[in-house]
Order: structure tokens, then C-alpha cells, then sequence
């Protein structure tokens, strides 16, 4: 089960290839719409997501207002956020060590999660261009993540009750000035550019049970291998991401978390191999939907 939104704005679900508009599904089952969006989806009680998810099998069992998924059909699945992303930076070892010169910081490896925010802006879709920002940025870099959905609000959660916590999870790219990131002592200029933060195109819920170690992520730049790992590589897994960001700090419904991004970056090349225009990038991560984006044309 994946969860998305249709570009009409409407939620829709995702099962075993096929795209169910779950509006649409409702009307032709004679049932009540119970969540029209995403956001109303993750504000409901879980007896209501129960109910929601017992819908879109039924209407995919009686193959109700279902087309075969094709990406172009969907937008990012929050269409707006509600807060900026907590993002983490340096939590792959081999990825602290590949840029370490060429930010011209330590090759140290954190003791503590590095913690930087991604503004609301950035966020667009799947298929969605990232724009080029011709005259403002001349290096950008891709950083294939994996993106945590709060679904409970908490404040001190611990690490044991961590995926408690934790919606679902979706493919993310945190694309990055590498030029305006080393120019100014904090990261968030060159993180926070409009567009610079492709999310999608699903969130599949976890149900409260972590992923497997093994859960692996990649990223392909025009169809180039470029980076390849499984959360095992981590140096700080999910639960003590959660228990970091929520110590004195809420963590409300809906708000993303991307956990960091593994060895491979453009950056990383010698020489640095960054984007082009019309590059292709694709972040894939195990049990959910693949994300691809374009570089704008010049």
C-alpha cells in the first residue's frame, strides 16, 4: 500500500501497480469519503486509516476506479508542508570522508546528529523540474535520502517508541548549491533554493515497524549507478534520529524527516561531477515508489 495525491489534489492509493482514486472509488462503492486528502489521512484517529485502507483493497479487489500507476499522475504526496524538513546531514561514514576537503571541514565523524532545516519552498513532485537558478548557483548536487512522515505527535519520545511515531516513509532528494553551501558558514542558503527539495512520489506506511537494516537506496543520475547503500550504514539510525530532533521539540503530524544521504554525491567525484541541464536523477529505496526529477534546461 503507497499512498499519494492525484494532480487533481485528490489521496489516492497505490496497490500492486494500480492507481486508485480513492474519491472516485467511494462514489461507486455507495461508501462515505472518509479522508479527501493526504493531510486529513494523517490528522485521522487510526480506527479512521483503518477504514480508509479497508477501501482502497476493496476497491482494488472489485478493480474499482483503478488505472494502471504512472507517475505523471501524481504530485508530491504532501502537496504543501505545514513546517520546514529536519534534515541530517554527514550520516553515512563513507560520505562524511567525500566531502570533507571539499567543504573544508572535518573528516571527523559526528558524535551527535548533524541537524540543518530545508525551508517550505523547496518542496515539489515526482516529474516535477528542479529549476536551474542560473545567475544565483553554478554547482548542483543531488543527495539521495530517505524521508521519514510523522503520523503521532510527541515531545521526548524515546528511541524504543520511536516507530511508533513514524506515518510512513518516502524517496527524497536533497539537492543542494554546493557553491552557496560552502560560501556561508550555516548550510541553509544552499539547501533552501525553490524546488531544491523533490519528495515523493508515495508514502507507504511502515505501521509502526521499523524497516529492515537492509532496506536499500540508490540514486542514478541519467540512469548512472551513483549511489548505493542500505540503512545498516547509518552512523545514527531512526530511533535515535527521533529521539534527538524530539528532545525539548515537538514533532508534529505530517512533519518530514530526511535522514541523510550515503557516499556518491557529485561532489564526491575527482573531478566533481555535478548536474547538467536536463540531467535525470532517480532515487529508488525498497518497498516504495521510485522518485525521478529533471534539471531544467538552460
Amino acid at each position: 500500500m503507497h499512498y499519494v495525491t492525484t494532480k487533481r489534489g485528490r489521496l489516492g492509493a497505490v496497490i500492486q501497480g494500480c492507481l486508485i482514486d480513492i474519491d472516485a472509488a467511494s462514489s461507486a462503492l455507495g461508501l462515505a469519503v472518509l479522508c479527501p486528502d493526504i493531510w486529513s489521512l494523517l490528522d485521522s484517529p487510526k480506527n479512521v486509516q483503518d477504514e480508509f485502507e479497508k477501501l482502497a483493497n476493496m476497491a482494488y479487489v472489485k478493480n474499482v476506479a483503478c488505472v494502471s500507476y504512472m507517475p505523471e499522475l501524481v504530485g508530491s504526496p504532501l502537496p504543501q508542508l505545514r513546517r520546514n524538513v529536519f534534515c541530517i546531514g554527514k550520516n553515512y561514514a563513507d560520505h562524511a570522508l567525500e566531502i570533507a576537503d571539499k567543504m573544508g571541514i572535518s573528516a571527523d565523524l559526528p558524535k551527535y546528529p548533524i541537524v540543518f532545516s530545508k525551508a517550505t519552498n523547496t518542496l515539489i513532485g515526482p516529474l516535477d523540474t528542479i529549476p536551474l537558478h542560473e545567475g544565483v548557483t553554478g554547482k548542483i548536487d543531488y543527495e539521495g535520502e530517505l524521508a521519514l512522515v510523522i503520523g503521532k505527535a510527541g515531545i521526548n519520545i524515546s528511541k524504543q517508541d520511536a516507530w511508533s511515531h513514524i506515518f510512513g516513509f518516502s524517496c527524497y532528494n536533497d539537492v543542494s548549491a554546493r557553491d552557496l553551501q560552502k560560501r556561508h558558514n550555516q548550510w541553509h542558503l544552499g539547501k533552501c533554493l525553490d524546488g531544491f527539495g523533490p519528495m515523493g512520489p508515495a508514502i507507504t506506511p511502515t505501521y509502526g515497524k521499523p524497516l529492515s537494516e537492509d532496506t536499500r537506496l540508490t540514486c542514478k543520475v541519467n540512469g548512472e549507478l551513483r549511489q548505493d547503500a542500505t540503512l545498516a550504514q547509518m552512523i545514527f539510525d531512526i530511533p535515535t534520529l527521533i529521539a534527538t530532533l524530539s528532545a525539548g521539540i515537538t514533532l508534529e503530524v505530517g512533519d518530514v524527516i530526511a535522514t541523510g544521504t550515503p557516499a556518491g554525491v557529485g561532489m564526491g567525484f575527482n573531478p566533481m561531477r555535478f548536474l547538467a541541464p536536463g540531467d535525470e536523477v532517480e532515487v529508488a529505496i525498497d518497498g516504495t515508489l521510485p522518485l525521478i526529477n529533471r534539471l531544467a534546461l538552460a
